[in-house]
């Protein structure tokens, strides 16, 4: 891929070459010249051809169609042939993590790094051997893009693991500064997600009722992020919350539970104190005492749940493991809401147990098209700073918009989306300045302290100008080191912003999903249906006319 190109630098992603780095000040996302030097023309008129084509609504509506066409009647090795020099090598880097070192180098060589995406699923006949769950106590501490996985057993779940791993191998070996994106809902089954979520829930309505009097009713309409958690529990509310909902026959054993929550011994307990000392576990025990056999009752995992649950954070852990052993960061991907709040339990686990060292491992996705995010990061923000571990997060806008609208329609439920364009917008920079501010003050503590005085790192993944100046502007009026802060776009899109991005000397990186064509291109379908607004949008039509611009300058004889 990389044969002939002119190399515009060597330096690692996001650090700067002498001879290419501007003046610090406004970025000029406008210059083809910059945003494209890493094309060849045929490289460059094939991005054209692309754009032209997904513009096209019909196209892009029925592509699923098509392709079931013509795999039918050209027989699919044609097919993808066709699909290999056009829609795969456009957003895709190869096939293997081998085939797809050309194309890592040559991003590398222009200071871009890599977010490795396997997009290919395990099948039935690639199945491990499963091993035996592992004991709670020793793994999880506390509950706290748009692909989705069918669910076909464990074994295509320990399969799928090791597809994680060899990714993790893969960033290694051909990136080494870059990440590796998993989803968790690969590694077991959705409905256990779902389970584990509405248990979550109930616990959170828990805390919340526990406050209230007897006859207030419970609110099952507020969306999960958008819950009130900012009172307190002193011991008289506690106390007489917890007589109402459960049988208490033993005071000193109450009391002592209150104070093993209230961690800070400060005589109350918030809901940071309340999430960090819960178990799913505990809550089946829990629910034996419960006064009326409630949605909490009904909520709580069985004994066959909590082991496909011990499987999951089996396989989980396997992943993490290998990635600090090898010293790669993995993104977590955000999903679909029913879901999300399992998500976000096992990934604040895991960033305890491994973000303890010098850089983070865990990355956390957040979606700001949910209303009450920005408070979400907020609480995760205090999390890592009282328990003393490094926060790292990717920021996104979200995937699943529509189906989630309907979904709460058909519900009878207030829709957890934000209820306009400006709304996201406005939540989306606001997580983001709150992630650039956090312990900014303490860089200059003569000792840092994990957690407690350490700043966080962030990944905007963003195809929006507005955001990625909005978001330098603000890093250079902290004073920011540009070593923890990064920006991600997908292959084959927003080139003006990552390529602009990198000359600057920031850390940019490109989103690369690999694997084999046959299964990829599925995938890519998807992907293209559902970002079909994102590719009628300004953003993209301005890309557009860069490239065909770049284009005929190219071929002008003068």
């Amino acid at each position: 891929f990389a044969t002939g190109l002119r190399r515009q630098h060597t330096s690692p992603p996001g650090e700067p070459a002498k001879e290419a780095v501007a003046a610090e000040g406004e970025l000029n996302f406008k210059d083809p010249t910059v945003a494209f030097a890493s094309m060849t023309t045929p490289q460059l008129f094939r991005s054209w051809v692309v754009f032209q084509t997904c513009a096209i609504g019909p196209i892009v509506r029925h592509c699923d169609s098509l392709y079931a066409m013509g795999v039918k009647i050209l027989g699919g090795r044609l097919t993808h042939g066709v699909l290999r020099y056009t829609l795969f090598n456009h957003f895709c880097a190869g096939e293997t993590a081998e085939g797809i070192r050309p194309r890592m180098d040559h991003l590398h060589s222009f200071g871009v790094g890599g977010i490795l995406d396997y997009a290919a699923e395990a099948k039935d006949d690639e199945l491990p051997k499963a091993q035996q769950p592992v004991d709670e106590e020793e793994t999880v501490g506390a509950p706290l893009s748009a692909r989705r996985y069918e669910y076909s057993g464990e074994g295509v779940c320990d399969a799928n693991s090791e597809i994680f791993l060899d990714a993790v191998r893969a960033v290694k070996d051909t990136t080494p500064d870059g990440f590796a994106a998993i989803k968790l809902s690969g590694l077991c089954d959705p409905k256990l997600l779902e389970r584990m979520s509405t248990c979550l829930l109930e616990l959170t309505r828990l805390y919340a009722r526990l406050s209230k009097d007897a006859d207030a009713p419970t609110d099952t309409r507020t969306p999960y992020y958008c819950t009130d958690l900012s009172f307190k529990l002193d011991w008289e509310t506690y106390s007489a919350g917890t007589r109402r909902l459960f049988k208490v026959e033993d005071e000193a054993a109450l009391r002592a539970n209150f104070d093993r929550i209230d961690s800070d011994k400060d005589g109350v307990i918030t809901f940071l104190e309340w999430s960090e000392s819960a178990r799913l576990s505990e809550v089946n025990s829990l629910c034996r005492s419960c006064v009326d056999q409630g949605p909490l009752y009904r909520a709580a995992l069985d004994d066959k749940e909590l082991e496909l649950y011990f499987n999951l954070v089996r396989r989980v852990q396997r992943v993490m493991d290998l990635a600090r052993e090898l010293g790669v960061r993995v993104m977590v991907d955000a999903e679909w809401v029913d879901i999300q709040p399992a998500i976000d339990h096992l990934v604040i686990f895991l960033q305890r147990e491994y973000n303890r060292g010098d850089r983070p491992v865990v990355f956390h996705t957040y979606q700001t098209y949910l209303r009450g995010m920005h408070d979400s990061v907020l609480r995760d923000l205090e999390r890592s700073r009282r328990e003393g571990w490094r926060f790292g997060a990717k920021v996104v806008r979200g995937a699943y918009m529509v189906s989630e609208r309907e979904k709460a329609k058909a519900r009878g439920v207030d829709a957890p989306i934000c209820d306009s364009y400006e709304a996201t917008e406005a939540n989306y920079h606001a997580t983001i300045e709150s992630i650039l501010r956090h312990n900014v003050d303490g860089r200059s503590s003569s000792e840092q302290v994990c957690g407690k005085t350490t700043e966080g790192e962030i990944l905007i993944a963003s195809h929006n100008q507005d955001t990625i100046e909005m978001a330098t502007q603000l890093m250079r009026d902290l004073g920011k080191d540009k070593g923890r802060v990064y920006f991600g776009q997908l292959l084959g899109m927003a080139d003006h912003l990552t390529f602009t991005l990198a000359k600057h000397g920031y850390k940019a990186y490109k989103y690369v999903p690999y694997g084999p064509i046959d299964e990829v291109v599925p995938y890519l379908i998807r992907r293209t249906q559902e970002n079909s607004a994102i590719l009628g949008s300004p953003g993209v039509q301005m890309e557009r006319r860069m490239v065909g611009e770049e284009l005929l300058r190219r071929l002008r004889p003068f």
